[in-house]
């Protein structure tokens, strides 16, 4: 049996239509995979630091199982420096920035370009806004890694403090001083954080 024109042109006009729905799934497909993709990384700040008296407490948003989280914790000093958790909550979309009010009443977190959310210490959202706010600080501080000596100089003043970090592989991506005395300090990478006492 012989096919007409007809049917050849129909033919290639379903093989053609196929091979455009299959080729725009699959592109479809790949692109709403890198947007759900979630980048783990791990963010930090100081809420109070520590003395002889009081532990420091600190605001962390991280990647835990696919799952973007913003956790609370006190480190108990007396205790092997223990993270204990005081409040946890799970978020939409992974934490792009994380800042603290300046009064240190609160936790700023931005999950998209324009969407800012303010947390209180226990975690409840008080605020949403599509701006950067105005009264927010950063306990994070400058440092500079010696090349090949895995040694951190932070600048405090008049002085340099130092950290030895050689049981880790990576560059911190943030340094928060623990203590009042920057004796103790929070060691952020991408995925890890570690705590250092300095020389």
């Amino acid at each position: 049996m012989q096919e007409s024109k007809r049917e050849k042109f129909l033919r290639y006009l379903l093989i053609g239509i196929c091979l455009l729905v299959v080729l725009g799934g699959s592109l479809y497909s790949s692109s709403s995979d890198k947007v759900e993709e979630i980048k783990p990384s791990t963010h930090a700040q100081v809420l109070s630091r520590g003395d002889e008296s009081r532990n420091p407490v600190i605001a962390v948003a991280k990647v835990v199982e696919e799952q973007p989280v913003l956790v609370i914790y006190e480190i108990d000093q007396k205790n092997q420096y223990y993270f204990k958790v005081l409040h946890s909550v799970s978020l939409h979309n992974p934490v792009k920035t994380l800042r603290v009010t300046k009064e240190h009443n609160g936790v700023w977190v931005q999950m998209e370009e324009k969407k800012w959310i303010l947390f209180s210490e226990s975690l409840e959202v008080l605020q949403e806004r599509e701006s950067e706010p105005s009264s927010v600080t950063s306990s994070r501080q400058p440092f500079h890694i010696q090349e090949g000596t895995g040694l951190i100089s932070i600048p405090r003043g008049s002085r340099d403090v130092r950290l030895v970090l050689t049981d880790k592989s990576g560059e911190p991506e943030e340094i928060h001083s623990l203590s009042g005395d920057d004796s103790v300090w929070l060691v952020v990478f991408q995925k890890d954080m570690v705590l250092a006492r300095s020389r």
